[in-house]
């Protein structure tokens, strides 16, 4: 079911809810306190001239961040990185009386490709936008991961990856730690609330028409689940050096391989280098069972 206030685009075809996927899941998370602002990348460019999506007060709790590689979706195999910032208090109207409400909701998210860019936004108002991911492998059992984005460069039409990584991560196993069975259902039984209620979204000028804009606020719960996930570790520091080079003078110094877009050493302010968090292998996504309602 795509956002009612939506017309199909011509060059990329709607691929319907619900969704089943299989991926490879890397996340971490973190304690958001409520009483400090967002950073100013935790929106990007197009929506954070949006006061719809701006305009709901941040108010913490559990943040995080995952990377997923799709193996399997109904618009086939891609790559994409979001950001969980906490939760956020919104008003909809419950028997002719505004109630505030406050769940989480994806802030920003890259993808690797134009069908699931354009779907995702058009029926679950997930603000994506491309980007180039790159892998690598540091050690052995280790993943390493680099999101350059299209939205960062100043063109709006997001037709090229920016040169500047958006974000850096590195995750190496516990080794010692077997494998077992992990689910994001079991927030029920937490009392954590993992439902997303997503804001509708400004429309782009996207090279590619995968920009699409919505008019209706978007609630559903997507679940994860495998029977292989491992505990490991993610380091989070952003700025790489390169090995010792000579200058003239004949001293040594380091030299900058790549900047970071972030001006904190660890990506998000306040966060630590190192952080914990899991690797979810022969993982299944479910979306669907949204629910839709006016802006206004």
């Amino acid at each position: 079911m795509s956002n009612p206030t939506m017309p199909t685009a011509e060059k990329i075809p709607v691929a319907p809810s619900p969704w089943t996927l299989k991926a490879e899941i890397y996340l971490f998370a973190w304690y958001m306190p409520g009483n400090k602002p967002l950073p100013s990348f935790a929106y990007a460019p197009l929506e954070s001239t949006s006061a719809v999506v701006t305009g709901s007060k941040s108010v913490g709790g559990l943040g995080s961040v995952q990377i997923i590689r799709y193996s399997e979706s109904p618009v086939g195999p891609y790559d994409e990185m979001l950001v969980c910032p906490g939760s956020f208090e919104y008003e909809v109207k419950e028997q002719g009386k505004k109630v505030t409400k406050r769940n989480t909701r994806v802030s920003r998210i890259y993808v690797s490709q134009k069908h699931t860019c354009y779907n995702g936004r058009l029926t679950w108002n997930i603000p994506k936008h491309l980007a180039r991911f790159e892998f690598t492998s540091p050690t052995p059992g280790s993943t390493k991961v680099r999101v350059f984005p299209h939205d960062t460069t100043g063109d709006v039409l997001e037709a090229s990856a920016s040169s500047k990584a958006f974000f850096t991560a590195t995750y190496s196993p516990v080794s010692y730690l077997p494998y077992f069975p992990f689910s994001t259902s079991v927030g029920k039984y937490m009392g954590i609330d993992f439902n997303l209620v997503q804001p509708p979204l400004p429309a782009g000028k996207g090279s590619l028409g995968e920009l699409p804009g919505t008019g209706k606020w978007c609630k559903l719960l997507p679940i994860e689940y495998t029977k292989k996930a491992c505990v490991g570790w993610f380091d989070l520091r952003q700025q790489e050096k390169g090995a010792d080079v000579k200058v003239a003078d004949g001293e040594s110094e380091q030299e900058e391989v790549a900047g970071a877009y972030s001006p904190f050493e660890n990506w998000w302010p306040g966060i630590r280098r190192w952080n914990m968090g899991l690797k979810m292998e022969e993982a299944t996504i479910e979306f669907g069972g949204e629910i839709y309602w006016d802006a206004n």
